[in-house]
């Protein structure tokens, strides 16, 4: 049976305006009006009980939700030339950058009750792109010293899955939250060329399986966390090259199962 709260305490508040305070100088007909007046007053209470335990009741009961929706490619992109800091000759960047993602299938739920949560997460076929480039003209002292930096960013996988469970009070709790791919894929590379630096790094990683959880424990503000990560059948590998301040830099990094890498760094 559904009790509606608001229902039980309009009614309270309507029979609780029947009450009328009469005199009568006839003791019977002052006895008998009592009477009713504590009738109502019991009337009135009751709904207003019904009305408090239900109430009570609905906030122990668990509260279960879901979603989904069929996603659509979004794509946004902002340029800022600062046209009046390069006429005064500041040392203030132009940029640009742009970025498109698109989730084909996004699935939700949550399930809350006071001392538990659990939320499920769960999206099919990811894909998500980003660049930005910046260009600086001038230098502290107004010099004209072009600086040019590049990076780019790609993410894509199958299926990604994610939970964050919550066990306690506010004050006092521990969380869980673990995140998984399937058929992951990811790269990026960033490119910085300017007359005192010239970097370029680069790096790309597949994992048929990856994924990592974070377990914490909560205490009046306090808290400790410690997290863990693996990954199945991956394959991932990178490559940087760094000169600046008077200093030399040269890895490269190739990973499947286990990885081994190379740096050699110069300083003079």
């Amino acid at each position: 049976m559904v009790i509606d709260t608001s229902a039980c305490e309009a009614y309270a508040g309507r029979v609780h305006r029947l009450r009328t305070q009469i005199v009568f100088a006839d003791f019977t007909l002052a006895s008998r009006h009592q009477t009713i007046l504590a009738k109502i007053e019991s009337l009135r209470q009751y709904f207003l009980t019904m009305a408090r335990q239900a109430a009570a009741t609905e906030s122990s009961l668990p509260i279960t939700t879901s979603s989904s929706s069929v996603g659509q490619p979004r794509f946004s992109y902002g340029v800022d030339l600062r046209p009046v800091s390069q006429l005064l000759k500041k040392p203030d960047p132009m940029r640009a950058n742009a970025s498109a993602s698109l989730h084909y299938l996004s699935v939700g739920s949550v399930y809350s009750t006071k001392y538990f949560e659990q939320k499920m997460s769960m999206q099919v076929g990811n894909a998500q792109a980003s660049g930005e480039c910046t260009l600086q003209l001038w230098n502290e002292k107004k010099q004209f010293d072009p600086k040019l930096a590049l990076s780019a960013q790609l993410d894509g996988s199958l299926l990604d899955v994610a939970s964050h469970t919550r066990v306690g009070t506010d004050t006092i709790n521990a969380t869980l939250d673990a995140s998984g791919k399937v058929g992951a894929a990811s790269a990026s590379a960033q490119v910085v060329v300017s007359a005192d630096e010239q970097t370029f790094q680069a790096q790309g990683h597949v994992a048929a399986l990856e994924g990592e959880a974070v377990l914490a424990f909560h205490l009046f503000g306090a808290s400790v966390s410690v997290k863990g990560s693996g990954s199945l059948l991956s394959a991932g590998g990178d490559i940087s090259y760094s000169h600046k301040n008077r200093e030399w830099e040269m890895g490269a990094k190739l990973g499947f199962i286990a990885g081994l890498g190379l740096k050699v760094h110069v300083k003079y």
